[in-house]
């Protein structure tokens, strides 16, 4: 009994021994790492930012680096890499709006973006249909940020969703109190300088991808499109309508899916740059090749978020659409 106390005595030393050491040599570069800041800004030095020090220990960065033409850009779109989901912050003259939040999975990471990118308050938070893979997350950022202004799909257009996500963030909003109003087509919301603008809100359906609210956010240097899950119906009635929707920017719909992406629809788009949301390896095969060709035939340069990780575009000091990503 005695020589196994004794041993359990020495591993407990052992152990503590070795954690002491390990704490201490962390102290002790987070000190040195201080030092050559300070250092390298008294000196104008060139000091790596957060994104670059996550880098040295293998952690993909939260926020892409930006080129420094890009950090005094007041127009950026943000698709955030949330795995086979949706999720886009809207970001201009300091002003920010959120068009869907993602898996459940993703919510700790959007709330953590949006404070890595300066975001104190959201003037909008869009849902574009009670999918879980675009409000999964919504409600760890409703809770998050004060939020001005909740915009809802149409309800009536399609059966009512019932999953446990949707109910819980609906009972997130009215505890929030967070005024909330459905969308209407024409509508319009001033974000900073642009404005996003309501261009259809589905179609009479049992299909919850065709209630997806379709916006164009504008201002003088950049038009972009979003329109969720919306698939070939809800495309083929904003053709019809005749609506303008040529975009310098598109959010492939449906996550490149056959669904959607027609090839009339994104003809009329004529995007110049086309960003999918979707998942490393996902089971769903998206994006499909069908979707592919249809911006193949515009010639829109193509991200995808399972590739690129977080795309960020953004308008440059001589009005041109660049684009960033964090892979």
């Amino acid at each position: 009994m005695a020589s196994n106390s004794r041993t359990k005595r020495k591993r407990k030393e052992k152990f503590q021994k070795t954690l002491i050491g390990l704490c201490t040599g962390l102290i002790l570069f987070l000190v040195a790492l201080s030092a050559a800041i300070t250092l390298g800004e008294e000196h104008g030095f060139p000091m790596p930012d957060w994104n670059e020090i996550q880098s040295w220990f293998g952690f993909e960065p939260i926020v892409p680096t930006l080129p420094q033409e890009a950090e005094g850009a007041s127009t950026k779109i943000h698709f955030i890499d949330v795995g086979q989901g949706d999720s886009v912050l809207i970001e201009n003259d300091g002003s920010f709006g959120l068009i869907d939040a993602g898996v459940p999975e993703a919510g700790h990471a959007i709330v953590q973006y949006l404070q890595q990118t300066g975001v104190e308050k959201l003037d909008f938070v869009l849902m574009t249909h009670p999918h879980a893979d675009h409000i999964g997350g919504m409600k760890a950022v409703l809770e998050a940020f004060p939020v001005d202004k909740m915009i809802l799909p149409d309800f009536e257009k399609a059966p009512m969703a019932t999953s446990k996500v949707f109910l819980e963030l609906l009972d997130t909003i009215d505890r929030l109190r967070i005024p909330a109003e459905t969308a209407q087509e024409g509508a319009e919301y001033p974000l900073g300088g642009g404005t996003m603008r309501v261009i259809s809100t589905g179609v009479k359906t049992d299909n919850l991808n065709d209630i997806s609210i379709v916006t164009m956010f504008e201002t003088p240097d950049l038009r972009f499109l979003a329109s969720g899950d919306a698939e070939r119906a809800v495309e083929k009635s904003i053709l019809e309508s005749g609506v303008p929707i040529r975009a310098d920017l598109f959010k492939a719909g449906h996550h490149g899916s056959s669904t959607s992406n027609t090839k009339a629809f994104v003809q009329a788009v004529q995007p110049r740059a086309v960003v999918i949301s979707c998942g490393k390896d996902n089971s769903y095969g998206h994006p499909n090749a069908a979707a592919l060709e249809s911006f193949d035939s515009v010639l829109a340069q193509v991200y995808r978020t399972d590739q690129s990780g977080t795309v960020i575009a953004y308008v440059d000091a001589e009005s041109n659409m660049q684009i960033a990503v964090s892979k």
